[in-house]
């Protein structure tokens, strides 16, 4: 049986209510995998998010971007998800924060694949030797943390954390940052909230989305309309103001559908992806929707259409896309 719309929004809000899932953290999912080109872009470091993640391929290194005030202190941690308080096999990845100001002698733990700006330093944050594990009981889950870690900046700047792990074993992760406690997350990282007390199955793909970057160079992701049969998007930005946005798609030949995520792709339904400058923010499944926050330094909205598979709709190899400067947004006050 298929789910409505609304079953979706009621499953989110019961996930919502729960103490333990979304007054601790706002959690968000990795859907594609996070890079150096494409890090995670932490909106504000001072409310607390869970970035629910993979270490996959075994090489992988996952990156994580924030913005600082000289002298900010934020929390950095790391949890594991477990089933079994007695597993001697604890995952164990490595983390270090990257950026201008930290000492230039760089660690030796650091992976030969990380890519460092120049003239950047790296630390490495301490994780302990022995995690706690802990029962989260409004959700009914488990996990092993690791020591917390208040990073200290030492000038106003962006600081990326990277996350790895030395022995270059695929496994899943909680990268938590931030304390401030605040109503929110990500519905789709909700409904695939399960995944993540799953292990990693060798050779098979977690990752459901590829970023918007990688779609002209790997054309599997595209789904291949013609021209004449295909959607169609055009995006309207309306700066309210705050800090926040107003986003309305105006489509034609296309029909949302929320209810068919993840099954075959039917010609001109599915849903919309919404990058800033490239990198994906969230999931948009209908013409409106709000954007709370975005990175100081944003530049340009973009959102793609895709089909319930999460292969993007494209004509002639160019995904069915629409993009809007920041700067030319229209006045939603």
């Amino acid at each position: 049986m298929s789910r409505s719309p609304l079953c979706f929004c009621l499953l989110a809000l019961a996930l919502l209510s729960l103490p333990g899932l979304a007054l601790a953290h706002q959690p968000y999912c990795e859907f594609a995998d996070t890079s150096a080109a494409a890090p995670w872009q932490v909106p504000d470091p001072r409310i607390s998010y869970a970035f629910f993640g993979n270490v996959y391929p075994p090489r992988d290194i996952d990156y994580f971007r924030f913005d600082a005030a000289a002298g900010q202190s934020i929390l950095l941690s790391l949890s594991i998800p477990a089933s079994d308080r007695d597993d001697p096999n604890i995952y164990k990845p490595l983390m270090a924060v990257l950026g201008p100001g930290l000492p230039r002698d760089l660690p030796p733990e650091l992976p030969l694949g990380l890519q460092l700006p120049q003239g950047h330093g790296a630390l490495m944050l301490p994780l302990g030797e022995r995690p706690t594990w802990f029962y989260e009981p409004f959700g009914g889950l488990y996990f092993w943390n690791w020591q917390d870690y208040y990073f200290q900046a030492p000038q106003a700047a962006a600081y990326t954390v990277a996350l790895w792990h030395p022995e270059e074993q695929a496994g899943r992760y909680s990268f938590v940052i931030g304390e401030s406690e605040v109503f929110g997350g990500d519905m789709e990282c909700f409904m695939a909230f399960s995944m993540y007390w799953t292990p990693l199955v060798e050779g098979s793909n977690p990752y459901r989305d590829t970023p918007l970057h990688m779609l002209m160079q790997d054309h599997s992701q595209l789904l291949e309309v013609e021209a004449a049969a295909a959607p169609a998007i055009a995006l309207r930005v309306f700066d309210l103001g705050d800090g926040s946005y107003n986003l309305q798609l105006e489509t034609s030949h296309f029909t949302f559908t929320p209810q068919n995520i993840d099954k075959a792709p039917v010609l001109n339904e599915g849903h919309a992806h919404l990058y800033v400058d490239g990198v994906k923010l969230a999931r948009i499944y209908g013409e409106w929707s709000h954007v709370p926050t975005l990175p100081p330094d944003a530049e340009a909205l973009t959102v793609a259409l895709y089909a319930n598979n999460h292969q993007a709709f494209a004509v002639d190899g160019e995904p069915i896309s629409a993009t809007v400067l920041l700067a030319a947004a229209e006045n939603g006050g």
